[in-house]
């Protein structure tokens, strides 16, 4: 499933890969000239939701449900990446970015008829830091310097950080600090599983097992900048979960769902030759890579880093694995994230410098075509999640590719716990992971030597450049610092990237108007109406 993340710095990409599953403008039905109201839909999951509260989860099921139910305070344009106004009408940030002052949007109610407020976003913010031990780790990263919130008039509210976090405006388009309403921050935080209540165009009827039920929310008009202003069409939504992908296919083929997500890029060219309309975004975020455990030998030598890096055919597992859906990566980045550096140039497969650098680190080829050095071979362990259907047949690529320079990759599948565990005691020579998330700050969390710091990395200058852009208010500023940290992880190979993630919706012919968010994220569906 695909991916969102993290308790600390360098957790943030483990959590979205585990968690887990590229500007192009994202894909939208084309649909007749008059909508029409009514009707229910059925929508296939991979997995189940593992609840409603988008603060305690964010597996792809809990985000697509929060997101229907709760507003956020911007929104993410997909097609520019620019933040624009929700429910705040404006803001300001000051110039160190530790202050964000919101001007709400008037007219705004929950399901109970309440207003939103000044102080009921303010209460959100308390909640977040009174709940602070219980939220996703995803959270946790993003307001770990949160001070507070403060209401300075009836519609006016500043947060404040005790330390510049320029990233907190992307993160608070996000569902997971969305604005709920007073009658769920007034429930203990581990009773929100099937109550969770927003301003949002539906709201939830039910949630068990393997399915959630919304019903469109009467009254709502409150949309996003370009999204449908008034009510939803539908009368219900159903997200049910359908584990197998072909049995997922085949459920939209019979009619009993109308739309599913996490389309394998083995069924998407059949659903198409079968008239089913496909909704694609390439993820933003950290593409799909192997992060070396540069602290281990042989990894330790930046030479072997890069022949590896060098030895990896990004074009070659999109066309054998995946589908035209998909891009080869040109950067750590992908490219539909704010701040992507384009790296073509230094990204790419070149298996004869490849072999060249490893002759020269002192790995010579065996009988058995394994290099080796000093009667040690060359065979390293990559650690890996089936938290995506393409992941073992990229991995078993991977494999031969680096074959054929005389690299020995052993394939190891763990559960999410046994990653966790492997990483913290350094069990692995690399991790394979993506993660999903539309601002460059993936970088710092991903990258940075704070704890727990899973790849064992130690590079100051990296570090300092990670930690900079943080506190850089101006984009083409913060740009070009995150286009140096880019440049510098490829340079020093400390992490390998193969190839971008693209999130795959397939959706019958009737369906119209489903879109996927600046981060791949299903919208809000009040847009959506049957034909």
């Amino acid at each position: 499933m695909p991916a969102r993340t993290r308790a600390t710095a360098a957790g943030l990409a483990l959590a979205a890969a585990l968690a887990a599953c590229g500007t192009a403008e994202p894909a939208a039905l084309p649909a007749p000239a008059t909508p029409q109201r009514g009707g229910t839909i059925t929508f296939g999951l991979q997995s189940p939701p593992q609840s409603a509260n988008p603060r305690q989860f964010t597996d792809t099921a809990t985000v697509y449900i929060a997101r229907q139910l709760a507003d956020s305070l911007v929104a993410q344009d997909p097609a520019t990446g620019e933040i624009v106004p929700w429910l705040a009408r404006s803001w300001e940030v000051n110039e160190n970015a530790t202050r964000f002052t919101f001007h709400l949007r008037a007219g705004v109610t929950f399901p109970d008829g309440s207003p939103l407020t000044a102080e009921v976003v303010k209460a959100n913010f308390d909640d977040l830091l009174a709940n602070k031990a219980k939220l996703n780790p995803a959270i946790t990263a993003v307001i770990s310097s949160l001070k507070g919130a403060a209401a300075t008039g009836a519609d006016e509210v500043s947060v404040t950080f005790s330390r510049p976090n320029a990233p907190f405006l992307q993160a608070a388009t996000g569902t997971a600090l969305s604005i709920l309403a007073p009658e769920t921050l007034r429930l203990p935080f581990d009773q929100r599983f099937d109550k969770i209540v927003g301003s949002g165009p539906f709201v939830l009827d039910s949630l068990s097992g393997d399915k959630a039920t919304l019903s469109r929310r009467a009254g709502y008009g409150w949309a996003p900048r370009g999204g449908k202003q008034g009510e939803a069409y539908l009368d219900k939504v159903v997200f049910t979960a359908i584990p197998e992908s072909g049995v997922r296919a085949g459920s939209l083929e019979s009619g009993q769902v109308q739309a599913i997500g996490d389309v394998p890029p083995a069924d998407a060219q059949s659903l198409r030759d079968g008239g089913f309309q496909l909704v694609t975004h390439p993820n933003p975020g950290l593409v799909w890579g192997l992060i070396p455990i540069s602290a281990r030998a042989p990894l330790d030598d930046v030479r072997v880093r890069r022949a590896i890096s060098l030895a990896v055919d990004g074009t070659e597992v999109r066309d054998t694995v995946l589908s035209p859906d998909f891009a080869p990566a040109t950067s750590v980045l992908a490219a539909t994230t704010p701040g992507y550096a384009n790296l073509a140039a230094k990204v790419g497969f070149r298996p004869e410098e490849a072999a060249r650098l490893l002759d020269e680190a002192g790995w010579t080829a065996g009988p058995d075509g394994v290099r080796a050095k000093g009667g040690k071979k060359l065979s390293l362990v990559v650690g890996w999640f089936r938290n995506y259907s393409a992941n073992q047949r990229m991995l078993e690529l991977i494999k031969a590719r680096l074959g054929a320079v005389g690299v020995d990759l052993q394939l190891l599948e763990q559960t999410g716990g046994q990653l966790l565990d492997g990483l913290a005691k350094a069990r692995y020579d690399f991790f394979w992971t993506n993660g999903t998330q539309a601002d460059g700050d993936i970088l710092r969390s991903s990258f940075s030597s704070a704890p727990p710091n899973y790849y064992r990395i130690d590079d100051p200058a990296l570090e300092r450049l990670l930690q900079q852009q943080v506190a850089i208010g101006g984009k083409k500023a913060r740009d070009a610092v995150l286009a140096e940290i880019q440049s510098h992880l490829v340079d020093q190979a400390l992490f390998i990237p193969v190839v971008e993630q693209t999130t795959v919706l397939a959706v019958a012919p009737s369906l119209h108007g489903i879109t996927l968010g600046a981060a791949s994220e299903l919208t809000q569906l009040a847009a959506v109406w049957l034909s």
